[in-house]
């Protein structure tokens, strides 16, 4: 094949091209092309676009070579969605689903409108004829409206609360009667439930570390100390952890949950301890945070103790106990697998593009049987995504034996083959996702809030944080209106 000629050191032979054992060691070609991929990463990392494109014309070479592929397993290459050379085949550079194969729609230009729903201040300016003797010869015939959107900063109120007090006539003995004191989510606090929503959000989907807020409030002409808010955030903190433990609990029903982790810096006495905060995302439309002190086999399994089903996640062996578990399914990401193929790139651009074909075309007869029931998604997957699983996996085993050793194409390769089964488990349900893409994007709430606040002042707090960003989809704290949703919780 094409794509694989031309690879090999001058003068090889065909067995010399077989991969050496471990014994004889890597050859000074697997070396030179180590060295080269390592710097080129290092670089992307740093100042690249983060981004997994691809070049559509290799697409276009790796769209053949797969058409001809399928075609030798009987299958048609066509099957489930058709893939086009520029790879706009409904896998997005990520290697998630959606959106990849929409031609761009057109947004209409001019100014736009403003809602509806908001308030109107109507400001009238009349010309000087009006505004003097004239006036009384002037007709009004009309007038011309202009819109501008306008801020109105924040306020404080000093909210009265009013119990008055009765006695019955002539019967001192029956006492007082008076309301009792309306419950406070912080006791013996000056706080309402508004100003205590808008803390929370302003830190945990705002991403404003309490001393921006401390600041803010001195602008709008109050004094609240760092140490009082952070009292309020402990204090609603252990309010919400009966919410999110019974979200917990319930979501331990889930037919599959996703889960991923991020590293995070825990302030300590000689230095910053690294911990890691843990997303779940059940498919009960649950969304859960944790935090564990250390990165570890303990985290996953405590999290999902009594679980049964799916557990969706990357091939990281902190979850090799979970998955060891009676009754704990794993299911593989796409995505991850994608991206070791797209990390392969500048060391073998022609096998990296033909593996990242093989992975779009799985995307794209994901994206057509989308809309499908999830029974009916099941038979359709099988009958598309096999065939091209099968050629795919002959592909790999083939390149496997002729690629170097250590190389990044041969970890790629390598990751894909002993990631098979829980890659493949796709095809045994239509709810399964391709990928824990999902999983990766709400952690991102974490990633994005630990560039402004950078670590977590005790173990408590990154408590407080998972505590506080644990939500599900109806009052999530990145909805149209936060305030009032959190504040009536």
């Amino acid at each position: 094949m094409g794509f694989t000629r031309g690879i090999s050191p001058p003068g090889a032979t065909q067995a010399t091209r077989l991969r050496p054992s471990a014994a004889s060691g890597l050859s000074p070609y697997g070396s030179m092309d180590t060295s080269r991929h390592h710097p080129t990463s290092l670089t992307r990392g740093v100042f690249g676009q983060k981004a997994e494109h691809v070049d559509p014309a290799q697409m276009q070479l790796a769209f053949d070579a797969i058409v001809q592929m399928l075609a030798g397993t009987g299958a048609q290459p066509d099957a489930g969605a058709t893939s086009s050379p520029d790879g706009r085949d409904g896998a997005t550079p990520n290697g998630s689903s959606g959106g990849g194969d929409k031609e761009r729609q057109a947004h209409p230009h001019g100014r736009q409108r403003l809602p509806e729903h908001l308030p109107v201040e109507r400001i009238e300016l009349l010309p000087p004829e009006a505004q003097d003797e004239r006036a009384t010869a002037l007709v009004r015939i009309g007038e011309e409206v202009s819109e501008t959107l306008e801020w109105r900063p924040a306020s404080f109120v000093r909210l009265q609360i009013v119990r008055p007090k009765f006695a019955v006539k002539g019967e001192p003995e029956q006492g007082i009667t008076i309301a009792d004191v309306p419950d406070s989510p912080v006791p013996r606090s000056l706080a309402g439930p508004g100003l205590l929503a808008h803390v929370l959000v302003s830190k945990y989907a705002d991403h404003l570390p309490l001393h921006r807020q401390e600041k803010m409030f001195e602008r709008w002409g109050l004094h609240l100390s760092r140490s009082t808010l952070c009292g309020w955030v402990e204090s609603c903190a252990g309010k919400l952890a009966i919410v999110v433990e019974a979200m917990a609990k319930d979501a331990l029903n889930a037919h599959c949950i996703a889960i991923d982790a991020t590293g995070v810096l825990v302030q300590a006495k000689d230095k910053c301890r690294r911990g890691h905060f843990w997303v779940l995302v059940a498919d009960r439309e649950h969304v859960l945070f944790r935090f564990t002190p250390h990165h570890n086999q303990d985290g996953p399994k405590e999290f999902l103790r009594g679980y049964k089903g799916y557990v969706q996640a990357d091939a990281s062996n902190v979850y090799e106990q979970l998955f060891r578990t009676e009754g704990v399914t794993e299911v593989g990401c796409w995505a991850h697998c994608r991206r070791k193929f797209f990390e392969a790139m500048n060391s073998d651009r022609d096998r990296a593009t033909v593996a990242i074909g093989f992975i779009r075309k799985l995307y794209a007869i994901d994206k057509a049987t989308k809309e499908l029931p999830p029974g009916r998604r099941t038979e359709q997957r099988r009958m598309d995504a096999e065939p091209v699983l099968v050629a795919f996996r002959a592909w790999l085993e083939t390149e496997d034996l002729l690629v170097l050793p250590r190389s990044p194409i041969a970890g790629a390769i390598g990751y894909a083959l002993n990631q098979w089964t829980a890659l493949t488990r796709f095809l045994e349900d239509g709810r399964l996702r391709l990928d824990n893409n999902r999983s990766e994007l709400e952690l991102r709430r974490e990633a994005v809030g630990r560039k402004n606040w950078l670590f977590v002042g005790s173990k408590d707090g990154a408590e407080w944080n998972a505590t506080s960003c644990r939500s599900s989809p109806p009052a999530r704290c990145t909805a149209s209106s936060p305030g009032p949703t959190c504040a009536t919780c």
